[in-house]
């Protein structure tokens, strides 16, 4: 099984590429029906075992219930825990040394130990699928974790947690121009952590997630990953045919 990962500024397009990409690539599933399928096949709580084969797909309210409660979940945190400690020390370190200018804290080790856990079980359970399509994976949670006043002085730390995460097989990179970002989050909402902010506020968080993109595409790059650059502005239908073609190769 192969992992392909969205890279993007808030507001990028990110998601709806995502979703248009799982459903339209062979052999291809997102994170949340390969955690699903998963849990369907080889968990060990019995409720949540019988809810993912009852229900159509991960967006049903009653797996999402159910997924949240499920033993599962939490022993595939503490197995990803004990297989990969460096991760978890990564994001701990990147954390305390931001924490004076940092905000939400809380809510970003929440996302990232969220996305170790599903991640573990995707991987665990394989399946008969080629792709597994992310949308916040781990390239993408360093925006979580840096976005807010990034700065030079990040770097090593943000270098640190990029080499301890586990590395996607194909980053997708999606190019937005910023105000098309920042119009995008005005229409839908911004993240929780910035909706205190001033306009001006929010709009230097959207500047210094850009910079973080450009460090981790960059890093990607570097590190021999395959990284593919979309344009965010356009037509989703024709960026994914691009994509799928690309990925078929």
């Amino acid at each position: 099984m192969r992992v392909v990962e969205l890279l993007g500024a808030p507001g990028s397009g990110k998601t709806t590429l995502a979703r248009q990409l799982a459903l339209r690539l062979p052999g291809a599933i997102d994170l949340e029906e390969a955690v699903r399928s998963s849990i369907r096949e080889r968990g060990d709580d019995s409720v949540a075992r019988i809810v993912a084969r009852v229900t159509r797909s991960s967006s049903s309210r009653l797996w999402k219930g159910a997924y949240s409660r499920s033993t599962d979940r939490f022993s595939a945190l503490a197995r990803f825990i004990g297989e990969k400690p460096e991760t978890l020390e990564a994001v701990l370190a990147a954390q305390r040394h931001r924490v004076d200018r940092d905000r939400g804290q809380d809510l970003a080790l929440g996302w990232v130990l969220n996305l170790m856990a599903r991640y573990q079980l995707a991987v665990e359970g394989r399946g008969s699928s080629d792709w597994v399509v992310i949308d916040e994976g781990f390239s993408q949670r360093a925006v979580a974790l840096f976005g807010h006043g990034f700065t030079a002085g990040d770097g090593d730390w943000l270098a640190a947690y990029l080499a301890a995460v586990p590395r996607p097989d194909v980053v997708v990179l999606v190019e937005t121009p910023r105000p098309t970002c920042a119009s995008r989050l005005d229409a839908r909402g911004w993240s929780e952590r910035v909706t205190g902010l001033s306009a001006a506020g929010r709009l230097s968080v959207l500047e210094s997630s850009e910079r973080v993109v450009e460090t981790v595409s960059a890093w990607v790059e570097e590190a021999g990953i395959r990284l593919l650059r979309v344009d965010g502005t356009e037509s989703a239908t024709t960026t994914v045919t691009t994509l799928v073609g690309l990925l078929e190769d």
